[in-house]
């Protein structure tokens, strides 16, 4: 392959590179990212013909112009002067990419390449972008030393230069030293907090289902779409549970519902003060450390009831009026939630008295409603004498009765409570969870409606719980006086799993590989993109410990204390005896034309030439200029060593004769000279 092609396709890899990285955080579903892209990858596989190169320079600048007032127009009159600011970069870079062989503009593609790679940084870089960076030292390197080549190449008008494994090999050995060197940096390199968690160019993808900040009946005539993105990711400190997949992941809570939509008023105040759900709770506390959150949602998440929160990352936690937690600040929410381990039991609720929680009637509030709602009610709970019983009796009816369904009703019509409760008798979870709401309020019982997740996926190699959109779910928290708000969930469980599953949920196709990558992701962002001062003397408290738990005590007659550092003394020892019995190889061979053009350099140095060490191009030039005797054959004898020994052309035993006669002539020059003075 000719040295340009080469060079030109290492430069746009390392653009590749570059644009892999950057669409780390910008998003791979970004039209401008997927088009540049493109653009880059027809640059490895096409070439542009030189009498073609004008008229698309041509074109190019007044693209460039045009972008450029596009940029300066979002300054003056308002947009997003940054995401076009990156428009602009990714064209450069690709039309740079896409300019003729013959242009010089490698230190362009360079800087361009470069830049991308740094504005990737600014946004919150995932796994990719790890590799997207490895890639581009590697690439970047490999380019550098080609491009070197090339231009001496084309200075000394050598037509090509071949170029075999073991120069690359080498070469990727010195990127493999520079990506464990700038590892190295990153570990012992003080840390700051993240301030900043970026700019974002806008994506394509839509998010199908999922938690949100509502919960809402309105929707009609489709079916609900899978959505399988990881949105949470949640590690046990004190061991796995038994049922991770029964968890519920408490976010918000909603207290007033219009028949169609429920949303939250300003009003009551129903926080529980932790001490009662530790004292009247079950024992114990269950700690989970959370990863991440729903995209554009400000809201904690945890296990009911939570005790206490503890930020883990530049984030501050709030609890509103009604115990739900929000977080503010610039970074992605990790932290560790502290929970109730065990639900009252039931003869404790059932003994609870009847009172109103704080907040008064607002959990009592129901919008105009069918008077069959109310007769549904008191028939589920007639005999029954306390609240526990009721709300069982109405949870079991949900189970027992109803069935669960992705399909959405067929018009606004049969989005109606009443028409879930006495005609289709099937829903998603919203439905049920307003259903249980209203039918409880419908008798006296205070009661909200709570949306978060439910359950998630075991990552067995990542040791976390990965819960996604298609966990997203809604059910019930009911006031118990002396106990707090209990949750219950009407919705049947299995069929809403066999739902999920059925739709390409967490056992669709490919969901292996995903969950897989998400578990290196889920490493990425921990020991990486979350690597902070804190995890940094904790990693340096680890290393000081493995020595001092290896530093003998010598005493009289004792070697046990040998034992911690004899693996490591056989280690290093071994390494040493390998490197004693490496063979070594001889004196490198040197070629026939080699010693003949040593041995040129030689005569000219004793006969009084000054030799400056200078290439053999411009220690021919130098020696026309002196007018030194015999330069012409010198010339002759250099350019016959140039093409053996850097073009591969066998110049066979006749070149070898001729450069022999050269040198010959020199000698016989230099002699006559010598002579003459």
């Amino acid at each position: 392959m000719r040295l340009a092609l080469l060079h030109r396709r290492l430069t746009a890899g390392t653009a590749l590179a570059a644009l892999l990285a950057f669409a780390a955080g910008a998003g791979f579903g970004s039209p401008t990212v997927v088009i540049s892209a493109a653009a880059l990858g027809l640059a490895l596989v096409w070439r542009t013909s030189p009498e073609a190169g004008p008229r698309l320079e041509t074109a190019a600048q007044v693209l460039v112009w045009l972008l450029f007032a596009w940029m300066a127009a979002a300054l003056f009159f308002g947009g997003d002067a940054l995401e076009r600011a990156m428009v602009l970069l990714l064209f450069l870079l690709v039309s740079e990419a896409l300019r003729p062989l013959q242009a010089h503009n490698d230190m362009r593609l360079y800087g361009l390449s470069f830049a991308l790679l740094i504005a990737s940084t600014a946004y919150r870089p995932g796994l990719a972008f790890g590799i997207g960076f490895v890639a581009y030292v590697v690439l970047a390197t490999l380019a550098l030393m080609v491009g070197h080549l090339r231009r001496q190449a084309e200075a000394f008008r050598i037509a090509d230069v071949p170029i075999g494994r073991p120069f690359f090999t080498a070469t990727a050995a010195l990127s493999g030293v520079t990506v464990l060197m700038s590892a190295v940096v990153f570990i012992a390199f003080p840390r700051l907090p993240r301030n900043w968690s970026g700019p974002r160019l806008q994506s394509s993808e839509a998010v199908m289902v999922g938690f949100g900040e509502g919960v809402s009946l309105e929707e009609f005539g489709t079916r609900i779409a899978p959505n399988p993105q990881v949105v949470l990711r949640v590690e046990f400190p004190d061991g796995v549970p038994a049922n991770p997949g029964a968890l519920h992941w408490r976010g918000r809570s909603y207290d007033r519902f219009d028949g169609v939509r429920w949303s939250r008023t300003p009003g009551p105040m129903s926080v529980v003060p932790p001490r009662i759900y530790r004292e009247r709770w079950g024992s114990g506390a269950m700690r989970q450390q959370i990863f991440g959150s729903p995209p554009g949602v400000s809201v904690l998440f945890g296990l009911h009831p939570i005790l206490d929160i503890r930020p883990r990352s530049a984030i501050r936690p709030l609890v509103d009026g009604t115990g739900d937690f929000r977080f503010f600040g610039p970074d992605a929410p990790v932290y560790t939630v502290v929970s109730g381990a065990a639900l009252p039991s039931a003869e404790a609720l059932r003994a609870a008295p009847d009172e109103p929680p704080p907040g008064g009637r607002a959990y009592l509030q129901l919008p105009p409603l069918d008077r069959r709602v109310a007769l549904l009610a008191d028939s589920l709970t007639r005999g029954l004498t306390n609240r526990y019983d009721r709300v069982r009796a109405i949870e079991s009816f949900f189970k027992r009765e109803f069935r669960y369904t992705l399909d959405l009703p067929a018009t606004r019509a049969q989005t109606s409570l009443e028409y879930f409760l006495f005609t289709r008798r099937a829903g998603h979870c919203e439905y049920f969870s307003s259903g249980m709401a209203v039918l409880l309020r419908s008798i006296g019982i205070p009661t909200r409606n709570v949306n978060g997740f439910l359950g998630g996926t075991w990552n067995a190699g990542g040791r976390y719980l990965a819960v996604t959109q298609n966990e997203a779910h809604s059910w019930v928290e009911v006031w118990f006086p002396e106990f707090g708000w209990v949750p219950f969930d009407p919705t049947p469980a299995g069929s809403r799993e066999e739902s999920i599953a059925s739709e390409g949920g967490v056992g669709g196709a490919f969901w292996p590989g995903r969950f897989f990558f998400d578990g290196m992701q889920h490493r990425w962002n921990k020991w990486v993109v979350d690597y902070n001062l804190e995890k940094q003397i904790g990693v340096f408290q680890q290393v000081g410990d493995l020595f001092r738990r290896n530093q003998p005590t010598l005493r009289p007659g004792n070697l046990g204390a040998l034992r911690g550092i004899l693996p490591w003394i056989a280690l290093g020892a071994a390494l040493v005896l390998l490197l004693r019995l490496r063979p070594r190889g001889g004196r490198r061979k040197v070629s026939a034309e080699a010693r003949i053009y040593l041995a040129l350099r030689r005569a000219y140095a004793r006969a009084g030439y000054a030799d400056k060490n200078e290439t053999p191009l411009a220690w021919i030039e130098a020696l026309r200029g002196t007018r030194a005797p015999g330069a012409p054959a010198a010339e002759r004898l250099v350019r016959s060593y140039l093409r053996a020994r850097f073009a591969g052309e066998s110049i066979g035993e006749s070149g070898h004769d001729q450069m022999k006669h050269d040198l010959a002539e020199v000698r016989q020059a230099l002699q006559t000279r010598r002579r003459a003075a």
